[in-house]
């Protein structure tokens, strides 16, 4: 049964920052298709290319700009619902401009809750800030939830989470309807293995359908809770509706964690004779599991994933093979 805060957004003015990435233009598709919204697109297009959005662009308005530049971007939020913030420096690109990954993930979060605060937004009805699982490091208490410490071992969750700790005191000191996401390891259609952040998951699946080794690094019993497409744009806009998600921080994920090793095996079950090779371990491999807590979500907003992994990677694969 279809959660009924859904509906809340049906026909709604809505902004995505990030609106050609990965999750992003999922969340733009789902938006226009499944809820009649006036979405409005900021992204630079960094590493992202206008065309994932060509089949709605006819009910998209796009806008080329950094949401750093404040002079055109700020104009946009004239009589918007829902602000989408998901634009954001990617992991493997943090530590190479650090600053640039401070600007962009938490400064110009800062700057978009400063501008709400003092500007005249009587029509917001939530700021959605998606976070990273990255926020939680290395731990050996498992699963993750919502309370347990933040140990953050790069850049990018440093900034994820300078972000999420701005939200929340908008939030608390001047009553910004927020919510924030913290996402574990999405993957799925749409994401381009061109990127060169595209995650391991669809590394592989490319790899895999254009005949290229499978690389597995050191003993492949690294472990990660991997969230469908589908799933984490749903857990997105819920917590942009539901009344319980004003204010807080919620985990999205499966609760459920899977080896390099078990996507491999996975993978190969569908893309037979692929060829896998392995390699040392890096410094960077750092964490060795993670599987993050879906309780809240589930009890707080009554949203659980519907997606396993092995459907995920079956649909995923499909999806490579008709754009490849």
């Amino acid at each position: 049964m279809k959660n009924t805060h859904y509906s809340k957004i049906r026909g709604k003015k809505v902004i995505v920052t990030g609106g050609l990435g990965f999750v992003g233009h999922n969340l733009v598709k789902t938006l226009v298709n499944d809820f009649d919204c006036k979405v409005i697109v900021v992204d630079d297009c960094t590493n992202s290319s206008e065309s994932v959005i060509d089949p709605v662009k006819d009910k998209v308005e796009f806008h080329r700009i950094s949401v750093l530049d404040t002079e055109h971007f700020f104009p946009l939020l004239k009589d918007v619902h829902y602000i989408f913030h998901l634009a954001c420096i990617q992991i493997a690109a943090s530590g190479a401009e650090p600053v640039k990954d401070m600007q962009v993930n938490a400064q110009s979060t800062l700057q978009l809750l400063e501008e709400i605060r003092n500007g005249n937004y009587p029509m917001l009805d939530r700021f959605v800030y998606t976070s990273s699982c990255s926020v939680y490091g290395s731990t050996s208490h498992l699963p993750l939830d919502e309370n347990d410490p933040t140990r953050v071992l790069s850049n990018y969750a440093a900034t994820k989470l300078l972000g999420e700790h701005y939200t929340l005191i908008y939030n608390r000191n001047y009553n910004v309807p927020v919510s924030v996401v913290r996402y574990s390891n999405v993957y799925g259609y749409g994401q381009s293995p061109r990127n060169p952040y595209c995650g391991v998951l669809g590394k592989f699946v490319h790899n895999a359908l254009t005949g290229q080794a499978l690389t597995v690094v050191g003993d492949g019993e690294q472990t990660r809770d991997y969230t469908f497409i589908s799933d984490a744009v749903d857990a997105t806009i819920l917590a942009a509706v539901h009344p319980l998600a004003y204010g807080d921080v919620f985990n999205v994920g499966t609760g459920n964690e899977s080896s390099v090793n078990r996507l491999v095996e996975l993978i190969t079950g569908y893309a037979p004779g692929s060829e896998v090779i392995t390699v040392p371990e890096r410094d960077i491999d750092n964490i060795r599991r993670r599987v993050v807590d879906i309780e809240k979500i589930h009890q707080r907003l009554g949203w659980v994933p519907k997606i396993s992994i092995q459907k995920g990677i079956q649909v995923t694969m499909d999806w490579y093979k008709t754009t490849l």
